[in-house]
């Protein structure tokens, strides 16, 4: 059916609403409250405009002027904590890059201990408990003042309180290159000034499975140091030392693993593909210009000779006895001949040759030097993030320089040396 329509277009006798005259209603009143509402809304910005401006100025200056820097818990300033200025940004002070945290065992143990007097005595046990070992903690502390004044009066001192420095050279720092030898050194540094050699030792957690040779190379040379300066060193493996990572080991006094850690593998390696064929195949010659007969002995470019092949073998056999001298210096009860073969034992068999003293895991050796009262301090030098500003740009240019090589920065470059270093 079909509704009847009135005179003024509406349906059923209903009017219709006229848009148009509403429209014309509702704009002048709303047009006056929206000019009301912004000549407001400016004269309040312009009044707070200025102290607006004065105040961020007064904040810049002074995050530019302050040092920013956070206190530890003796009171003593953290220059490398800092991130520098407004909000982590990056601005005012400069930030350090890292920073050198020192961990003690000890407390962690104590922390231990109130948890499970907590679970197993009470809160108020666990509070009592706390309490003595804080109270120990400063008795320590006044025997350490009074050894060294003692020290200074007269020289020497009639009684030690010996301390137990901790390194870790394990996840994230024995990769090929030993990048962590960046860190490494700076702990042994810091070890070095600090340690007394009358009351001192230090113990190295260490898990490599090795890498190249100028790399563990210099690890090696590292804690090395440790020893010049009249350190008892011990080597604690837990999982694996070979290669480069037994190289490493064997500057030690003595040299621990756990049962099934992997131990060995004194040998050299070079792997390098070659792409000649294929290149010759696509008609691509690869050209390269040297001065000097074994300037470029085997490269992935051209095609190898037999003399190429045998002075890389000879290259890489004269490393090996390199390598071979150094473990010989080192543990000169090992039977270097019998072990540098490029082999590796577990736990039991390496110690069966010579090449570890005692089956045992470093987590062992630690709480025993805690429980016999030493003071056993962890030494890490991490490197800092940077400010957020600074990741974001950083992961910017990583992508960037990345999609600009297309994976190629995984191929041996024009100046790769020996076209690739050993693996030691």
């Amino acid at each position: 059916s079909v509704l009847p329509r009135s005179a003024d277009g509406g349906l059923g006798g209903v009017p219709s609403p006229d848009f148009n005259a509403w429209l014309q209603g509702f704009w002048p009143g709303f047009s006056a409250f929206s000019d009301k509402f912004t000549s407001e809304l400016a004269v309040s910005l312009a009044d707070w405009t200025a102290p607006s401006l004065s105040l961020l100025v007064v904040i810049f200056f002074a995050s530019a002027r302050s040092d920013g820097k956070p206190r530890d818990s003796f009171g003593f300033e953290e220059d490398e904590d800092s991130p520098g200025g407004m909000m982590g940004l990056g601005f005012g002070q400069p930030a350090s890059s890292s920073k050198l945290k020192i961990r003690s065992w000890n407390r962690e143990l104590d922390r231990y201990t109130q948890t499970f007097t907590r679970a197993t005595k009470g809160l108020q046990e666990a509070r009592k408990t706390k309490m003595e070992q804080e109270e120990s903690y400063k008795k320590l502390e006044e025997k350490e003042l009074a050894m060294g004044k003692k020290d200074a009066t007269e020289g020497e001192s009639s009684e030690t309180l010996r301390r137990v420095w901790v390194l870790t050279f394990q996840n994230g720092r024995n990769d090929l290159g030993a990048s962590g030898v960046a860190q490494l050194r700076q702990e042994i540094t810091a070890v070095v000034m600090a340690a007394d050699p009358d009351r001192d030792e230090v113990v190295v957690k260490l898990d490599s499975p090795g890498g190249t040779v100028t790399g563990y190379g210099l690890a090696g040379a590292q804690l090395l140091r440790l020893k010049e300066a009249g350190l008892h060193v011990t080597v604690a493996i837990d999982q694996v030392a070979a290669s480069g990572g037994y190289l490493m080991a064997c500057t030690a006094d003595r040299i621990i693993c756990s049962p099934f850690a992997v131990i060995g593998s004194i040998g050299v390696v070079q792997e390098l593909p070659n792409v000649f064929e294929r290149l010759k195949r696509e008609g691509i010659k690869f050209e390269t210009t040297t001065a000097g007969k074994y300037k470029r002995t085997l490269t992935p470019f051209k095609e190898p000779t037999d003399e190429d092949r045998a002075k890389n073998k000879e290259d890489i056999e004269e490393v090996l006895g390199v390598f071979k001298d150094f473990v010989r210096t080192s543990r000169p009860s090992v039977d270097i001949e019998k072990v540098a073969t490029g082999e590796t034992w577990l736990g039991p068999r390496a110690k069966d040759q010579g090449l570890v003293d005692e089956l045992r895991t470093s987590d062992s050796l630690l709480l025993g030097h805690a429980k016999e009262g030493r003071q056993v301090l962890e030494v890490s030098y991490a490197k800092k993030a940077g400010s957020p500003l600074s990741q974001v740009l950083q992961g910017a240019a990583e992508a960037l320089v990345s999609a600009v090589r297309g994976g190629s920065s995984q191929l041996p470059g024009p100046g790769a040396g020996a076209t690739q270093l050993p693996m030691a």
